[in-house]
């Protein structure tokens, strides 16, 4: 995980150059987790979910850089207590005006700014997937990509398409019959790509139901 730090203009992440010793993988956090945990009754937003509002590190929620809010205990039948912190002015923060509505995260700046970054991670990350096939190359039958139909699953299947030769690898979906159904959605159409490129897709599945 590189180190990043919060952009004010976009709402977004802006990746470092140096990676983090721990990560704290910060979450995005969309309208309908703010419902569940109570925030509509401090803050005004619409109920829209196709960008997030803020981001969460831990029980720690970031609003363009601000902590606005921090969650103690609760567990599936209580509510956790918000705790909203204190600005520099000793009143409680407001991530925005009275009034004014949350603003979401400008997802496709956010991605702009940090083009550069991400194509040096993406090199970066191609290469290391390049030394570990040459490593091994000659030692095993067969190379696979364990596919989730998740979005780290869909992004390591991108990297190893960039960074192998086709015909050196297969990919396997583990089909555990409990997948929501639009996990099944990306396995069909991940697996319809692959037979365009001629890259072997299989799915694993137990004879048994769930």
């Amino acid at each position: 995980m590189y180190s990043y730090t919060y952009d004010n203009k976009t709402g977004g992440l802006l990746l470092n150059s140096s990676p983090t010793g721990f990560s704290k993988e910060p979450r995005p956090v969309y309208a309908p987790e703010m419902d569940v945990l109570g925030f509509d009754e401090y803050w005004k937003y619409d109920k829209q979910t196709d960008r997030p509002y803020m981001w969460a590190e831990a029980n720690n929620y970031y609003y363009r850089g601000t902590l606005v809010a921090k969650l103690k205990g609760g567990n599936v039948y209580i509510a956790p207590e918000i705790i909203i912190p204190n600005g520099e002015d000793g009143k409680p923060v407001t991530p925005e005006p009275t009034g004014i509505s949350l603003r979401p995260v400008d997802i496709e700046t956010m991605v702009e700014a940090n083009r550069e970054m991400l194509e040096i991670i993406e090199q970066t990350t191609v290469k290391k997937i390049l030394a570990i096939y040459t490593k091994y190359k000659d030692k095993l039958d067969c190379f696979h990509v364990a596919f989730s139909g998740g979005k780290d699953s869909c992004v390591l299947l991108d990297l190893v398409k960039k960074a192998l030769p086709k015909g050196s690898f297969v990919v396997v979906f583990g089909d555990a019959g409990m997948e929501f159904p639009d996990t099944y959605d990306v396995v069909e159409r991940t697996k319809r790509q692959c037979a365009e490129e001629e890259i072997p897709f299989y799915i694993a599945k137990s004879h048994l139901d769930p």
